[in-house]
């Protein structure tokens, strides 16, 4: 329901970059802060009074006792995380969230090996926020070693649901798939795309939970009240998208740093890599990218400006912007004004990862359309999808509520939720 499996790589996101050192001296900017330009320092000022540059959000202010982050990381050992997820992988059902019996047994004997963890996880979100202390000082260095343990929690949290459901317990199903969304939300608040983008696959695992709750045949009146407040919840404490890109922009301040001492090929991914080498660039690529890095870098911060300021509209509100800004790339090519560690490297990547916010939330605004609907709500909670800007479509067929119209249209992507309306409770 995501229409992506991974996240793209904007800046600092893709797993074949070089290890880079923390180098958590380039955190305090001195190389924009000496820069000719006026623009350059009269910009960072500005971010900076709005507490954006790498060294003011890598401060943590969360106390431990109400963090619910000091408690969720380290409950797996680091070293066992990749196998841990690879095996909840293949436990999981590559359609329908339905599990055979054997296949049930292994999931469960799997989620009875790490109730410790799991249970306490729940304890540890019951405190009122959550912060993992991301260092933006240390740029595409920070460690997000955190998003692999909550991707494994969230799928125990699945696999407890599968239980749950074989089990007629759908109370017990639904809390499971609250836990998911709230493991969501705690990546999701991060000012950080990556977290964010990764919080956008959780929820894609518990669309598909929600949908086994709906589903199951004694589902009933009660249930999809108490499924409706989940969603309705969830939604109201959605973050705005503008966090992320706010964490995004304080990376790439980080990367003009790295490329002003003429590192630029450390920044590189091994598909960038090999493509300079083959485009035959690659040896001239430091220096062309070091002689014009104030230019450049203007040009990023004015782009990133006009991203994190569109975020107050919705995203179908947007593209016309982005169209602009990628044509402008595209004209300035095979000109020497074309901003080569922008238009190359850090701003390649925005728009798709944009596009993913806006089906993640296009697809829980469609779930709260579908569980008013089915409770017989005359007033659905929301008109139109902020993926394509046009009407979500309801409809009542042999007492199911169907609702679409929050896909594109594009590659066969024409998503639906159906609901069987309830009987009234006996």
């Amino acid at each position: 329901m995501l229409a992506a499996a991974a996240v793209p790589g904007c800046a600092g996101r893709d797993g074949d970059r070089p290890a880079l050192g923390p180098e958590g001296r380039f955190g305090p900017l001195p190389g924009l802060r000496a820069a000719a330009d006026p623009w350059l320092r009269d910009e960072l000022a500005r971010i900076e009074e709005e507490q954006g540059a790498p060294a003011q959000l890598s401060a943590s202010t969360v106390p431990a006792e109400r963090n619910a982050g000091a408690g969720l990381v380290g409950l797996f050992p680091e070293t066992r995380i990749g196998a841990l997820l690879a095996e909840s992988e293949k436990l999981l059902p590559e359609d329908e969230f339905r599990f055979g019996p054997a296949a049930l047994e292994k999931a469960a004997e799997f989620r009875r090996r790490h109730e410790r963890e799991r249970l306490a996880a729940r304890a540890a979100l019951k405190r009122p926020e959550c912060q993992f202390g991301i260092r933006f000082a240390d740029g595409f260095a920070a460690k997000l070693d955190f998003i692999g343990p909550m991707r494994l929690l969230a799928r125990l949290e699945a696999f407890c649901a599968a239980e749950a459901l074989s089990q007629n317990d759908r109370q017990a199903a639904a809390e499971s798939l609250e836990v998911m969304l709230r493991l969501a939300e705690c990546l999701g608040q991060e000012k950080h795309v990556e977290p964010r983008l990764e919080a956008a696959l959780l929820r894609a695992e518990a669309f598909r939970v929600l949908r086994a709750i709906v589903l199951d045949r004694h589902t009933t009146r009660a249930d999809i009240e108490r499924l409706r407040g989940i969603v309705a919840r969830h939604l109201n404490r959605w973050p705005d998208d503008a966090r992320a890109w706010i964490g995004e922009r304080a990376l790439g301040l980080w990367a003009y740093e790295v490329v002003r001492e003429g590192r630029v090929l450390e920044l590189l991914t091994q598909a960038e890599t090999e493509a300079f080498r083959e485009e035959g660039i690659l040896e001239q690529f430091p220096e062309a990218a070091k002689r014009n890095v104030d230019r450049d870098e203007r040009y990023y911060l004015e782009t990133m400006r006009a991203v994190i300021e569109s975020c107050a509209r919705p995203y179908y509100a947007r593209t016309e912007q982005f169209r602009a800004i990628r044509a402008d790339l595209h004209e300035k090519r095979s000109s020497p004004e074309f901003p080569l560690v922008a238009g190359r490297l850090l701003l390649p990547d925005v728009w798709e990862a944009q596009r993913m916010q806006a089906r993640d939330r296009a697809n829980w605004e469609a779930w709260a359309v579908a569980l008013a609907s089915a409770m017989g709500e005359g007033k659905i909670p929301f008109a139109v999808c902020p993926l394509t800007g046009k009407p979500y479509r309801v409809e009542k067929v042999d007492g199911d509520v169907f609702v679409t119209g929050f896909g594109t249209g594009e590659q066969e992507d024409f998503p639906e939720i159906r609901v069987a309306v309830p009987e009234e409770d006996s």
